[in-house]
């Protein structure tokens, strides 16, 4: 009698809640890590909307992407807001026979795992685009026998979104001499500033943009004096991505130990790149940002925990998730000295288009 009230009782639950992007993740044995970062994809809007449309699934399952597919399972089941959360089990089954360093229920580090994971993403999708484009070449120019197996396909929605482009000035001390070079990028891994209680988040990018000279060990070779010369490099942002992701250089060492530093990084709902950009960008809609999830991590080196605040687009209100546990938090509750990463995005999100919602 008891388990049918309880059962009767959970139905009414789920029954009630529907908030539509707002799911809690069980914790599978030390997974918060994971369940911290799939908050955030879960609430970058603009992803979810390409992921989830039907055009796009259809291409997953036909180029058997099983990363994608599982991926997209999970997020169509947290955006349809039948129940305050899910196991997601399979995802992290997956993940791990490909990242067999994610396979134990030891703490791992969620910017690394958020790597990892949109690589993993961005392979599925590059299969999709090649399947797509030798199909379309396939029609194109079957008279001409062409084979278009190795047709070039570098951008997905990955690529689109998240990466963006550093360049670096380095200047010879000696001679003058400048040359350039570019690096792309998914995350910024900023500095903080030592020795001190709290700073800005602005204070961790001018740090990471300051200008540095290399020199002893260090020094570059000149390709005008034939030798190694001390060197400036100075680095600013070429491409400013559509989502900045900061990732906050929480743990080091000190001495032969591994510590975390507690300094408190205050930050912003809306954050200027403008100082950091490349002269050549003009557009100044590519320095303003806002705010949408923060990924906090509680604790030290090996005795942590990760939870995520994410900013639901349909009612613009925050919530914070504790693995299965979500509450709605107020604005002025974001803001925290455990903040490990940051997102940001260029344009604020719209209302999901998404099928069935």
């Amino acid at each position: 009698m008891e388990n049918k009230k309880q059962c009767r009782s959970s139905a009414v639950r789920q029954q009630r809640w529907n908030r539509p992007g707002v799911c809690g993740l069980d914790n599978s044995g030390n997974s918060c890590y994971l369940n911290a970062v799939l908050q955030c994809l879960c609430s970058t809007v603009p992803f979810v909307e390409h992921l989830l449309n039907q055009d796009t699934r259809k291409e997953l399952v036909r180029s058997k992407c099983r990363v994608a597919e599982v991926f997209v399972r999970l997020l169509e089941e947290m955006w349809m807001g039948r129940s305050s959360s899910c196991a997601p089990v399979e995802a992290r089954s997956v993940l791990c026979s490909i990242l067999p360093q994610f396979d134990n229920d030891s703490q791992q580090d969620a910017q690394e795992l958020l790597l990892f994971l949109l690589n993993a993403l961005h392979d599925d999708l590059i299969r999709v685009a090649k399947r797509q484009k030798c199909s379309s070449m396939r029609q194109q120019r079957r008279a001409q026998n062409r084979n278009c197996a190795t047709a070039a396909v570098e951008s997905t929605i990955v690529t689109h979104m998240f990466e963006g482009q550093l360049s670096y000035m380095t200047l010879c001390m000696h001679c003058d001499h400048q040359a350039h070079s570019t690096q792309t990028f998914t995350v910024l891994s900023l500095p903080i500033p030592t020795d001190i209680i709290k700073c800005s988040i602005q204070d961790c990018l001018s740090l990471f943009f300051e200008q540095t000279t290399l020199s002893g060990g260090e020094q570059m070779l000149c390709s005008v004096c034939g030798l190694r010369r001390e060197t400036a490099v100075l680095t600013c942002m070429d491409k400013p991505p559509e989502i900045l992701m900061l990732h906050l250089k929480r743990f080091g060492c000190k001495g032969k130990n591994q510590v975390k530093l507690r300094t408190n990084v205050f930050f912003s709902a809306t954050l200027d790149l403008t100082p950091f950009l490349s002269s050549s960008i003009e557009n100044t809609s590519y320095s303003s940002y806002c705010l949408y999830a923060v990924v906090n991590h509680i604790g030290n080196l090996n005795m942590g925990h990760y939870t995520a605040l994410c900013q639901n687009t349909l009612t613009q209100t925050w919530h914070c998730f504790d693995d299965s546990a979500v509450r709605e938090v107020e604005d002025s509750l974001v803001q925290s000295p455990n903040a490990y990463m940051l997102l940001y995005s260029r344009e604020p999100f719209q209302k999901p288009k998404i099928h069935g919602l």
